[in-house]
């Protein structure tokens, strides 16, 4: 195809001086050199018409190219034919020289030895035609043709070795250049790191598949504009970042948190560059962005594991330490609570509930404690929500919360520990209790996935919901809002969750309400 393109272009040329030399010799007679015959001109007009109509018919160049040196061949030998002074016979030398440019040492070759031949003839069978010619200026003429075949041969075949070897350089720094744009596209396009390039204004001059994947924006809808990428809460730092950058400094590998086009945040670790033209002038700025939120989780969860084994050996060693001696003191204290008449009634009687408390908080100790091997049995899954129910039916009724159960899989069977499921749902239903502070209503529902191979549980509430801030520590061991709070209520069910092999979501929307979402494998035997 470049072969193609550089024989169009010495076609362009050639085509163009033998329209210049057609119409000098048109125009020369004016000049008094010689006489244009008629025949002279139609042939002129006959091939500049030709050549013209082929020329914006857009032809093959190869094909062109052999029409164009037919058309200039023909042209000088009927001039030469026609003409009467001898001169006309050097336009066969300027013929051999226009054909020089194709560098084709085959047909310097060829047509130099059609043209000496032609010459030959012309000079000795019709010597008659030309006037004031003689023997010398014959000799001078075949010297002149022949030096300017040989000199036309040896710069054609130097200058197409010259030339080949500029062609062979220029096709092999366009293959490495089209070679390497093709790379960086390919890099570009295929990352698995969101890129996008930015003007100086922050508008979007392009962005990679990746970025549209993980900001949720396609690439029609970024290129020219300034998108939100940034939560309203770092803009500050954003802008302060960018004001960095302008001053030519770059920023690697910083940890940040970015906002999809739906409004949620995500931890990214970015990289920010300038990038400038070959004058040295800053004229965009690039941004390579990584998702590193399951990095973030994964570090929540070893810190979650780490907490959990220091609550499970807290608790082997608390729990066995202090339950002890505290049976011992709950002992003591109930035997001085049985009579009223005691004037320390009133102390016992609180001292009592206070062991309780302890009591249950070393309860929830061993439950965190190093696990044991559970004995699994089947459990009916509606028949035990009923049961926790009926233990808090009272207090809903104190409190006038109602309570509906949609269960329309009574004979729903998973494989667990049925204290520690209890456990689960007690917690749960207390939470939801002190949340509604009059007049509320607690909802639960069950169902199964499509596969009838997992029950969900879903309990919905109408307090005051969860604050953000809390929802996203709430399974943190010794975090609560709570004034006689411990902090593991809501670990422990996660735990006991988690060795159930289930799972557990919630979501909350202050002074709407809360939804837990919990799931479980069905027993399928």
């Amino acid at each position: 195809m470049q072969q193609l393109d550089i024989l169009h272009k010495r076609n362009q040329f050639i085509f163009v001086m033998l329209l210049f030399t057609v119409t000098f010799h048109i125009f020369t007679p004016w000049l008094g050199f010689f006489n244009l015959s008629t025949a002279n001109l139609i042939v002129c007009i006959t091939i500049s018409i030709t050549l013209s109509f082929l020329y914006f018919l857009k032809v093959n160049p190869k094909v062109f190219q052999y029409c164009l040196i037919f058309g200039w061949h023909f042209f000088v030998l009927f001039l030469t034919y026609q003409s009467e002074n001898i001169i006309t016979l050097y336009s066969f030398l300027y013929f051999l020289i226009i054909l020089s440019i194709y560098r084709s040492l085959c047909l310097n070759i060829i047509f130099s030895l059609i043209v000496v031949t032609e010459s030959l003839i012309v000079l000795n069978f019709s010597h008659s035609i030309f006037k004031n010619s003689s023997g010398i200026d014959d000799f001078l003429f075949i010297f002149f043709l022949i030096l300017v075949c040989c000199i036309s041969l040896l710069q054609t075949f130097y200058v197409k070795y010259l030339w080949n070897r500029v062609e062979q350089t220029t096709i092999d720094r366009e293959y490495n250049l089209i070679s390497k744009e093709a790379y960086l596209n390919m890099f570009f396009e295929h990352a698995e790191d969101a890129i996008v390039v930015f003007n100086l204004d922050d508008t979007i001059i392009t962005v990679n598949p990746a970025f549209e994947r993980l900001y949720g924006w396609t690439k029609e809808e970024s290129i020219g504009k300034t998108l939100p990428l940034v939560p309203p809460g770092n803009a500050e730092a954003a802008a302060e970042r960018t004001k960095q950058l302008l001053m030519g400094q770059s920023l690697h590998l910083f940890e940040t948190q970015d906002m999809r086009r739906d409004g949620t945040s995500i931890d990214v670790q970015i990289s920010i560059s300038p990038i400038y033209d070959p004058n040295g002038q800053m004229i965009a700025m690039s941004l390579i962005s990584r998702d590193i939120s399951y990095i973030k989780e994964n570090e929540r969860l070893v810190l979650q594991s780490e907490k959990l084994k220091l609550v499970g050996e807290m608790a082997a060693g608390v729990a066995h330490e202090i339950r002890n001696p505290m049976t011992v003191i709950s002992g003591f204290v109930q035997m001085m609570n049985e009579g009223d008449s005691s004037p320390y009634h009133e102390y016992t009687k609180l001292m009592e509930k206070e062991i309780e408390r302890i009591d249950l908080i070393l309860s929830e100790f061993l439950v965190l404690s190093r696990p044991q091997a559970n004995q699994f049995v089947p459990i009916h899954l509606g028949q035990t929500l009923a049961e926790v129910a009926h233990l808090f039916q009272y207090e809903f009724q104190q409190r006038n919360i109602t309570l509906k159960i949609n269960n329309d899989y009574d004979h729903i069977v998973i494989l667990g520990n049925a204290n520690q499921i209890k456990q689960i749902f007690i917690n749960l239903f207390k939470n939801s209790m002190e949340a509604i502070n009059d007049c509320g209503a607690i909802t639960i529902e069950l169902c199964k996935d499509l596969d009838e191979n997992t029950v969900f549980i879903s309990i919905k509430d109408t307090g005051y919901g969860i604050p953000p801030h809390v929802l996203d520590r709430i399974f943190e061991p010794f975090y609560t809002t709570k004034t006689k709070g411990t902090g593991l209520g809501m670990m422990i069910i996660n735990k006991i969750i988690e060795d159930h092999r289930g799972t557990i979501q919630i979501t909350s929307k202050q002074n709407v309400g809360t939804e837990i979402l919990i799931s479980f494998p069905i027993d399928l035997n």
